[in-house]
């Protein structure tokens, strides 16, 4: 189940990797910024750099995935994920691990777990 919704405005999209914080590995890059509403907002690119397009659908599936997996995000957070070409030859668990290492490099905070 997604605990986030699409960013889909290009406008939104180029706002969040023009003034959002960056980090990045060779899979690929993130950008975070504060975003005007209650949700949390994700969005995903693949550049045709990082191959033909049945690639570049399995790349976007595979990080959506990781997200999915992923502890969720405070509300209204705007985050952008850049795959890069290395993106395509790697495994899903390195691809997985990436997009936890670089959420965890950004200034987004997690929702605390639920005290049992």
């Amino acid at each position: 189940m997604r605990w986030y919704h699409r960013l889909r405005r290009s406008g939104e999209i180029a706002f969040v990797r023009r003034r959002g914080k960056v980090a990045g590995l060779a899979t690929l890059d993130a950008y975070a910024a504060p975003g005007r509403g209650a949700q949390t907002r994700i969005a995903v690119t693949v550049s045709k750099a990082v191959g033909k397009a049945v690639v570049r659908n399995l790349v976007r599936r595979r990080i959506r995935g990781a997200l999915d997996a992923c502890a969720p995000l405070d509300s209204g957070f705007r985050v952008l994920f850049v795959a890069k070409a290395a993106s395509a030859g790697v495994p899903f668990e390195k691809l997985a691990s990436d997009v936890a290492a670089v959420l965890a490099r950004l200034p987004v905070s997690r929702v605390p777990a639920a005290a049992p």
